[in-house]
């Protein structure tokens, strides 16, 4: 009888593991569970006359849908939003509300960029922190590249959240 009680605890633990994979997986956090979609709005404020033509709401909202997109493999869906859109108070949108601000600062501009995360119907409220702001000097150009480099320090934590929730 001793050698049938560890086998009935592990055959316990093995079907506890195979039918809780659900569980197992779902963000301690209610707030991220069951998005089915992140909705992008986007604003730009530039900060004494600063130039901004290589940085417009649009171009910002795509690139960061872009590098969202890549970091949670596309689930859930990434899409950028229109203001006034419908889905902005879907209770499976996550709105996703980034802010960048221009400004001179030594010579250069200074590109700041925040987060904010919504989302109607939810009893949950966000947590606090979830995306620290980033920064990034720009002599001359946006480059691109060093764009989602800073985008994907910004929403790194919110993919690793969502991923917890596939």
């Amino acid at each position: 009888m001793m050698r049938i009680r560890p086998a009935l605890r592990l055959a316990a633990l093995l079907f506890i593991g195979l039918h809780a994979p659900e569980a197992n997986a779902m963000s301690p956090l209610p707030f991220f569970q069951r998005v089915e979609r992140v909705g992008l709005l986007c604003a730009v404020d530039v900060a004494g006359g600063v130039p901004a033509a290589d940085l417009g709401e649009g171009e910002l909202c795509g690139r960061a849908a872009a590098v969202l997109s890549g970091l949670t493999a596309s689930r859930p869906a990434v899409m950028a939003l229109a203001p006034n859109d419908a889905r902005i108070a879907a209770p499976a949108t996550l709105l996703l509300l980034i802010h960048a601000t221009l400004r001179a600062e030594d010579g250069q501009r200074l590109l700041a960029l925040a987060a904010t995360l919504q989302r109607a119907g939810s009893d949950a409220s966000p947590p606090f922190f979830v995306t620290p702001p980033q920064a990034l000097h720009i002599a001359g150009s946006l480059d691109e590249a060093s764009l989602d480099a800073a985008l994907g320090r910004l929403l790194d934590p919110l993919a690793r959240a969502l991923r917890a929730n596939p």
